[in-house]
């Protein structure tokens, strides 16, 4: 079978027409088809119109519609799109029959180390030069200027006013645009998506055409400081991250081997997020960011924007693969409701030097003051975030109270496989990461007896306060309790577990919340 594959002319689309033409021939061989693989590359009329803001081009499919033509024509047999290219709604004769295994949805932020040395040593004076992030698109615009203004570590005094600068060209182009000051001295940062950073980044795998461009983009990065900007502020486009497989409908054989390569997972999330994006008008010209992520415990919702009817959008929500809440009886009165909220008698913070290092910090009290030696610093929320750069401490993302198994997925932007130390008090318990090092300890005044002999639903916030909890007052284990994800979730299934009970009583007794509001929510 011959397959021509047809995509963009950009280097980062050449990268995923060949990651799609490497999917099909591992499929062809799992299904012990001969095939035979062309690559047929072509400018688009957005590409053509490069020096245009894009959300100022009134046509819909701008990158995606001359492609359309070659397709019916039979010129080309399959067509690899970025998702959030697409427009939205169907097309006649021809529909996307797979989504590969997507890539991280996020963006981040680059910063021109050279910039912020001098911001930094001036870091104790007003700055009245605004601080000039390369981007044309709208809804990062809308939803990074609040949160940059917190979360870079700017000093004592206020951050300086963040001014937005419109930009084209492809990554390669941009990224030179920040760090060349031919170019421009006077820009501090750009914002990329960071999927396509990653693809540049490892594309010297597909050969020699390659070698050379992922060698200068790892150069200029040498010139910058990251940031993976946190979902929970700043949702990516719809789709964003995921590439979409086209045929036309009557390819059966194609459709076919194209099945094989498919995430059906990833493929239901891009188009949840292009159905939400629809119901507030679509298009790039939006400020709105929608980002829906799989995880083993339910699909995580994050939106936030602007809509052209001036509504804003701001809301993270979860909707859990099993919510034991479904079966759990509602409360009589409003004392048999607790949440984990205990005393702190003493807190006392060791007397340490940390050694250049990665660094999982799951509070902002985990991290000592007599150092700021790190390579990489990761937070386990965003308050920890805050109170970090309030400390000078610069941040390089956060896993957003999901917990510690969601993945930073930093390595391929490191240059290395980062391995993390976490940070944490005396009795944190156990931990994914191979390294755990205590940095301060606690003590914890536990709640009485009765007041625990009183409730029945319990929200924790952490695993040390329902072991403390329990340890006085066993009868707890009897009751509903509720947590974030990750690790605090999992210390209540052990504990329960050591208490006697079973498998089936522990998932009909535990479920996972995104906060303490939804959990009220759904007892009530």
């Amino acid at each position: 079978m011959l397959i021509r594959i047809a995509a963009r002319q950009s280097d980062l689309a050449r990268l995923q027409a060949f990651e799609v033409g490497r999917a099909l021939e591992n499929a062809a061989k799992q299904l012990k088809i001969p095939v035979e693989i062309e690559f047929y590359f072509r400018a688009s009329l957005g590409d053509q119109r490069g020096d245009d803001p894009l959300w100022k081009m009134p046509e819909k499919g701008v990158f995606t519609e001359d492609f359309v033509a070659d397709l019916a024509a039979g010129t080309v047999d399959l067509v690899v799109h970025s998702w959030k290219d697409l427009p939205i709604g169907e097309r006649s004769g021809s529909k996307i029959v797979a989504t590969l295994v997507r890539a991280d949805a996020r963006d981040v932020l680059l910063v021109r180390r050279d910039r912020w040395s001098k911001i930094w040593a001036e870091r104790n004076h007003p700055s009245t030069t605004p601080f000039r992030i390369l981007t044309s698109s709208p809804r990062r615009i809308y939803n990074l200027e609040p949160f940059l203004k917190w979360a870079l570590p700017w000093g004592a005094q206020p951050s300086p006013a963040i001014e937005f600068v419109p930009v084209r060209g492809n990554i390669a182009t941009r990224v030179k645009k920040l760090v060349d000051v031919a170019f421009d001295d006077s820009c501090d940062g750009l914002v990329v998506a960071k999927a396509a950073l990653d693809r540049l980044l490892t594309s010297a795998k597909y050969g020699a055409p390659f070698d050379k461009s992922e060698s200068d983009l790892r150069q200029a990065l040498k010139f910058t400081d990251f940031v993976v900007l946190p979902l929970l502020v700043n949702p990516a486009a719809a789709a964003q991250g995921a590439l979409a497989i086209e045929v036309r409908t009557d390819r059966k054989d194609l459709i076919k081997l194209c099945e094989v390569i498919d995430s059906p997972e990833d493929r239901e999330c891009v188009e949840a997020e292009r159905r939400e994006l629809a119901r507030h008008g679509g298009g790039c010209h939006q400020k709105i960011g929608v980002t829906i992520l799989s995880r083993p415990y339910g699909q995580v919702k994050f939106i936030k924007g602007l809509t052209d009817a001036n509504v804003t959008l701001n809301s993270n929500t979860l909707k859990a693969q099993f919510q034991a809440t479904n079966s759990w009886p509602k409360p009589e009165r409003p004392e048999e409701v607790y949440f984990g909220q205990m005393k702190i008698v003493q807190r006392v913070t060791f007397d340490l030097t940390l050694p250049t290092g990665d660094y999982f910090v799951a509070r902002a009290n985990a991290w000592p003051s007599k150092s700021l030696a790190s390579s990489y610093v990761w937070t386990a929320g965003l308050d920890t975030w805050r109170k970090l750069a309030e400390m000078g401490v610069w941040v390089h993302g956060s896993s957003e109270g999901l917990g510690e198994l969601e993945n930073a997925r930093i390595d391929v932007l490191a240059g290395r496989q980062v391995k993390w130390t976490r940070l944490t008090h005396e009795d944190a318990g156990d931990s994914i990461f191979e390294k755990t090092l205590a940095t301060y300890k606690v003590e914890i005044e536990a709640p009485s007896v009765e007041k625990l002999l009183g409730g029945k639903y319990f929200f924790w916030k952490s695993g040390s306060q329902f072991n403390a909890a329990l340890s006085v007052c066993p009868a707890i284990a009897n009751g509903y309790h509720g947590s974030g994800p990750g690790q605090t979730q999992r210390a209540i299934q052990l504990g329960l577990a050591r208490a006697g009970l079973s498998k089936a009583e522990i998932s009909q007794r535990v479920s996972v919340f995104l906060k303490e509001d939804d959990f009220r929510n759904a007892i009530e």
